[in-house]
């Protein structure tokens, strides 16, 4: 059975201050490695606060905790409070992440504004993004990235052609079954896509739980032996949740290494489209089967 490649998704200030610390200790205690992926550009968070007229959305944030989850201050990051940096505000941190020998990737500038306008972005608006992150991420670590997560996982064609002109080794933009390279809108772009295969923790608790979430990973892991991609959130796996972590890592019978460890030779090709997932409010693009 392959490895499970874990990445943990760090969107938030208070995700890279509070919980990546708490992640960093599960990975420790259970001697296992991961892809963090990293927003280093402001906390916009707070302009989230308008998607709660939608009932939806409303509903799936008191279900998920979310005032605990991410603190009140982030709840009014870019609104009532100044946007901090991630990554760019805290690089000690995020060189702590590479010094424990952990893969550090790409996940964003402003991670809420990418959420929510992406497919508004012109090319030259697009590429500013990737100058700041890139150049952010180059003066926390010294080199250039290999890897970039897009946001959400929302992809446009203008961003999978842009993904090849920064020297990346892979992408990590959609949810799926396989390693592939992509194809959107009748056009092929070179670049690996390696999708995320399993569902997250705070679309578990976004929908209907019958199980346990560590359970339920533990069980769909077993039934993909070639390929398994988990995402944690460091928001929650590293603090609250940090648990579940610890009983997925402590339970699986396959090892875990981090996305860039994976082979990227012979991939097929396979088309990606907006879809949905349970749990989740929003469109999210998906592997065709």
């Amino acid at each position: 059975m392959t490895p499970l490649r874990l990445r943990v998704d760090v969107c938030t200030y208070r995700a890279l201050r509070d919980g990546v610390p708490g992640v960093l200790e599960v990975l420790r205690r259970h001697r296992v490695r991961a892809t963090f992926f990293v927003a280093f550009g402001p906390d916009s968070s707070g302009r989230a606060i308008l998607k709660m007229l939608r009932p939806s959305f409303a509903a799936k944030m008191f279900r998920t905790n979310a005032a605990g989850t991410y603190g009140w201050a982030t709840a009014f990051y870019g609104t009532l409070l100044p946007s901090p940096l991630i990554g760019a505000g805290l690089p000690d941190l995020v060189r702590r992440i590479r010094d424990e020998g952990h893969e550090v990737g790409l996940h964003g500038w402003n991670h809420r504004r990418w959420q929510d306008r992406l497919r508004k972005y012109g090319k030259d608006e697009l590429r500013s993004e990737f100058d700041r992150m890139v150049g952010a991420y180059r003066e926390a670590l010294g080199a250039a990235p290999l890897a970039f997560a897009a946001p959400a996982w929302t992809v446009t064609t203008d961003l999978l052609g842009l993904e090849g002109d920064y020297g990346l080794r892979y992408s990590s933009d959609c949810r799926g079954h396989a390693p592939f390279r992509p194809m959107l809108e009748g056009r092929e772009f070179a670049l690996p896509q390696l999708p995320v295969s399993l569902p997250t923790l705070d679309e578990h608790l976004g929908g209907a739980c019958t199980t346990g979430f560590a359970d339920e990973i533990l069980r769909l892991s077993a039934g993909q032996p070639d390929y398994s991609c988990l995402t944690a959130h460091a928001e929650m796996e590293g603090r609250a949740y940090a648990g579940d972590l610890d009983r997925i890592l402590g339970g699986l019978d396959r090892p875990v290494g981090p996305l860039g460890e994976t082979p990227l030779v012979d991939l097929p090709r396979a088309e990606i489209r907006p879809g949905r997932v349970p749990g989740r409010t929003s469109e999210v693009f998906l592997q065709k089967a």
